[in-house]
């Protein structure tokens, strides 16, 4: 038998034992077993055999057990010739609190349970609970405490697969800043910006949050250990009045509506019908109803769209949750009464989901629903909202005290964990704050390095022994974070090692650490580069020389350049700054040392115009000169321009070219 059968039949035990004054005993036959149905939507018939229209119906429906569902096994029969399933179990069983009898396909029942759960009922009180437990046990002492060990270890609840993911544990907008995570997804460090999860108003709780609420020595008192109640319907102790007293103050109070057989019945009636249906505490039901849709309702109950949804089921995480629940309720499943087009049908078959979803799964309480423990399946939890089992528990207890029923011999099933810390956890403390305490930039006046404001470390910089001080500057991402360590800083020879520290709202404090070595070599720092030539005008073809000047000259920085065009189809510059004409057009000549940039601007002509020798689209005194300087050896030429200067158009360039071209420009001879 598995722990989780073990857990489920003490329970059962317990509340059979606890509370009833009257032994209550069920025959079964010595032959009798234990099962649980193998798959979902089985039909439980009334003879052995798919052949007859023969389906058990409930309110005219099917009734369908699923998958874990518990039966008594009486005995196993041949069918009535069907030969698809030759046999059959006759079974007994419970289903919306009644008890039925019937047969299904043997296929479709076994003896084990089918989902493993670790843990086991403990004894006694664990050692680590007795200080906390113990005030409220003695000043009720019919109520019964069953101790599960789940099996997990402590730390493991946090985790990123637990409830530690991102959307899993939401906390409410109206509570502390200090109480939701900074986790990535949950919060902006680069912004300052907290994430909403769920209708602009739930934020991811933070690890010390989530643990508070886990701990269940933080509600061992007489109000909050409701959250640990057995949410199973009670006829003897679950009435009408005490559902009329949860709905006292809503606006489900002292009103009626429509049940399915079109009779008028108020809304503490719904609930109790609803509790017989499914299985389910109808002061569960309704203070469900209230935690989910309010005391003054929501639109998930309004009505406008046509649908009522008082358990906002399938309201999944998102922009809006209630149209999600809204769509849920408009699906068609005869099992939960679906469509829910009435508050009746909703009410009931809402409870109906809520009984074979959680309760019938071992998630019995208001804490295992919403954490999942017993079964170990995180995903599968009814609420994110990481307050609802103590919020609902206060609505149970307020009930109950106002119908003087406390001294009712309640069962509690509390959870227990390995490794728990030695005292119960605390909430952080509260604080509105922001929790940024990162820098959006930091520098050094007159040095460069890269920064990261996640990177507290890896920062260096060198500055000449003649440097006895460097002036720190620094900007935090939040303008209510302050910062420590900037400003003027007088150095020491060799490595000095500067903190910054950057202190949040909250008293959160983040430090970088920023290595300054003051050399005994002198160190000058590049300052800007320039370049030789601003602008060129060149041929077709033709190459021309760029050449970068540092400043300062003698500067220690890393002098290597990078060379880029704008329009490689235009000029082309090699990595030694050669610049080649490649078509007509203009381009830019880019060159790049550290963070410094210099430009040429180059116009290509692929054009030769008779002694526009420079090729900047026009002839002018330059050019003759241009020829003087080539002729006395001071410039070279190249095969275009060449062409350009012979003048006369006699294959040789001489100074009788230039001479032609001051003739040209003083209007002595009209054309070249």
């Amino acid at each position: 038998m598995s722990n989780k059968s073990f857990r489920s039949i003490i329970s059962i035990l317990l509340v059979i034992s606890i509370l009833f004054s009257s032994s209550l005993i069920f025959s079964v036959s010595a032959e009798s077993k234990q099962g649980y149905i193998t798959n979902d939507d089985v039909k439980v018939r009334k003879t052995p055999t798919t052949l007859e229209d023969n389906e058990i119906k409930v309110n005219g429906m099917n009734l369908l057990l699923d998958t874990n569902h518990k039966v008594t096994i009486l005995e196993t029969v041949d069918s009535n010739g069907d030969e698809n399933y030759p046999k059959w179990c006759h079974i007994e069983f419970k289903y919306n609190g009644k008890q039925y009898d019937g047969y299904v396909a043997a296929n479709f029942v076994t003896e084990k349970v089918q989902s493993d759960t670790p843990g086991v009922v403990l004894d006694g009180v664990p050692e680590i609970y007795k200080d906390y437990i113990k005030e409220v046990a003695n000043a009720h002492p019919d109520w019964k405490f069953v101790f599960y060990d789940t099996g997990l270890e402590w730390s493991s609840l946090f985790s990123k697969d637990a409830q530690g993911f991102i959307g899993r544990s939401l906390i409410e907008k109206n509570f502390p800043i200090s109480y939701r995570s900074t986790e990535p997804g949950a919060y902006k460090w680069k912004t300052d910006e907290f994430i909403a999860l769920d209708a602009g108003r739930w934020y991811q709780a933070n690890t010390e949050t989530i643990a508070y609420y886990m701990d269940p020595r933080n509600f061992f008192d007489e109000e909050s250990i409701f959250m640990f109640e057995l949410l199973k319907y009670d006829e003897k102790n679950h009435n009408l009045k005490g559902v009329q007293s949860i709905l006292s103050h809503s606006f489900m109070a002292n009103k009626t509506i429509i049940n399915n057989e079109n009779e008028s019945v108020s809304y503490a009636q719904a609930y109790i019908d609803a509790a017989i249906m499914s299985g389910v505490s109808p002061y569960h039901l309704a203070a469900r109803s209230l935690q989910e849709v309010g005391s003054a309702g929501s639109d998930s109950v309004s009505g406008k769209s046509g649908y009522y949804n008082y358990y906002n089921i399938g309201a999944t995480s998102g922009s809006d949750p209630v149209a999600n629940g809204l769509k849920f309720a408009a699906t068609t499943d005869d099992r939960y009464m679906l469509p829910w087009n009435t508050p009746y049908k909703a009410i009931v078959g809402g409870a109906i989901w809520i009984g074979k979803g959680y309760i019938d799964k071992g998630q019995d309480t208001l804490y295992y629903q919403k954490f999942n423990v017993v079964n170990q399946v995180w995903t599968h939890q009814y609420m994110t909202n990481i307050m609802a089992p103590y919020q609902e528990s206060e609505d149970i207890y307020k009930s109950y005290r106002e119908l003087e029923i406390l001294e009712t011999p309640y069962v509690f099933v509390i959870p227990y964990y390995k490794n728990m810390p030695t005292k119960a956890c605390q909430l952080p403390k509260k604080s509105n704050g922001s929790p940024n305490n990162w820098l959006s930039s930091l520098s050094v006046e007159g040095y460069e390095f890269s920064f990261d404001g996640n990177k507290t470390s890896g920062y260096s910089i060198e500055v000449p022994e003649s440097v006895s001080s460097v002036n720190i500057t620094a900007k935090a991402i939040s303008s209510k974070a302050k910062i420590q360590g900037t400003g003027k800083v007088n150095l020491n020879a060799g490595k000095n090692n500067v903190k910054i520290v950057v202190t949040a709202e909250n008293g959160n404090t983040k430090t970088y650490n920023l290595e300054i070595v003051r050399s005994s070599t002198n160190v000058v720092p590049l300052k800007g580069i320039t370049l030789d030539k601003t602008e060129l005008t060149m041929f077709n073809g033709e190459t021309k020389q760029l050449t970068v000047k540092y400043n300062p000259s003698n500067t220690t920085d890393n002098k290597a350049v990078k060379w880029t065009s704008s329009d490689k189809s235009i000029a082309t510059v090699d990595e030694n700054g050669k610049v080649v004409a490649i078509g007509k057009g203009t381009a830019t000549i880019t060159a790049t040392v550290g963070k410094f940039t210099a430009t040429c601007k180059v116009t290509v002509s692929n054009k030769v115009v008779v002694g526009d020798i420079d090729a900047d689209g026009s002839v002018t005194i330059s050019d003759a000169l241009m020829i003087f300087k080539y002729k006395s050896g001071e410039i070279k030429l190249s095969e275009t321009a060449l062409k350009a200067a012979d003048t006369d158009k006699n294959g040789k360039v001489e100074l009788a070219d230039a001479l032609r071209i001051f003739k040209f420009k003083s209007g002595e001879i009209e054309k070249l």
